[in-house]
């Protein structure tokens, strides 16, 4: 029980100093970004809306219990009881998208601080001392920020709706852990979905700049939308099976051997 303890203690500060360390992240990078004075990003900035961004998060969380309990084959539990259990255990998968937008945020920032220094540098030498500088910044902060793969990521809001003893950090490090033999797959799936959903949003013109959509275009996209990421996520909680069966086949190579 002691020794129990003892590591449960010790994964909660490690997951504080993580979590520790991806706010020093930001807050060094937007310092940076203050003191630079250079717009890090050209040309018309997208302004933040908290309901479309709320909206977003909780139609992933949707969509992650939908395709999970689809994929299970659990087809005869009514909506009232899948809505039950979505009520009863949305705070893993809410956790979890909290820590993956908290490092998406670390090192959108961190990318930014350093090529807004890098344009600010006009001579040579203090180019090269800036270069010098953004590589010692990258490489000390950069292993913190960008510890998880993008596929792991993405996997961990299904881990985190799959598997009662994950969620947050723990849910990112069991999907970094199933996807270790499988990153290039990952990479791949991850890529060409990212395609899809961009092509789908160029058809409705949510790409060009200043376009607003009519009632007709919204009530026409919005299923569309909905649908493609179900399917999103439906291919990824395949993908999360199929890696969880591989881990589970290795293990247990592993302890017969």
């Amino acid at each position: 029980m002691r020794h129990e303890t003892m590591a449960l203690l010790a994964g909660n500060n490690g997951n504080t100093s993580t979590i520790s360390m991806a706010l020093l992240v930001l807050g060094i990078s937007n310092l940076f970004l203050l003191l630079s004075k250079i717009e890090a990003s050209p040309g018309k900035v997208k302004q933040f809306e908290p309901l479309s961004f709320v909206g977003s998060r909780l139609s992933a969380m949707a969509m992650a219990y939908l395709s999970t309990a689809t994929y299970a084959g659990k087809h005869h539990h009514t909506p009232g009881e899948l809505l039950s259990r979505m009520l009863s255990t949305w705070r893993r998968p809410a956790i979890t998208l909290a820590y993956v937008e908290l490092f998406a945020t670390a090192s959108a920032s961190l990318l930014m601080a350093l090529r807004a220094f890098a344009g600010a540098a006009g001579d040579a030498a203090p180019e090269a001392l800036v270069i010098s500088g953004s590589l010692a910044l990258l490489s000390c902060l950069g292993p913190v920020v960008f510890a998880h793969s993008e596929i792991a990521c993405r996997l961990s809001l299904v881990v985190a709706v799959a598997e009662e003893d994950f969620q947050g950090m723990s849910a990112l490090a069991r999907a970094e852990e199933l996807v270790r033999e499988k990153k290039l797959q990952g990479f791949v799936l991850t890529a060409a979905l990212g395609v899809a959903e961009q092509a789908v949003l160029a058809m409705f013109g949510c790409n060009n700049d200043g376009g607003v959509w009519g009632i007709g275009t919204l009530l026409f996209a919005a299923p569309v939308l909905l649908v493609l990421k179900f399917v999103t996520y439906f291919v990824y909680t395949m993908f999360y099976f199929e890696c969880k069966k591989g881990d589970a086949k290795e293990k247990r190579l592993i302890l017969e051997a």
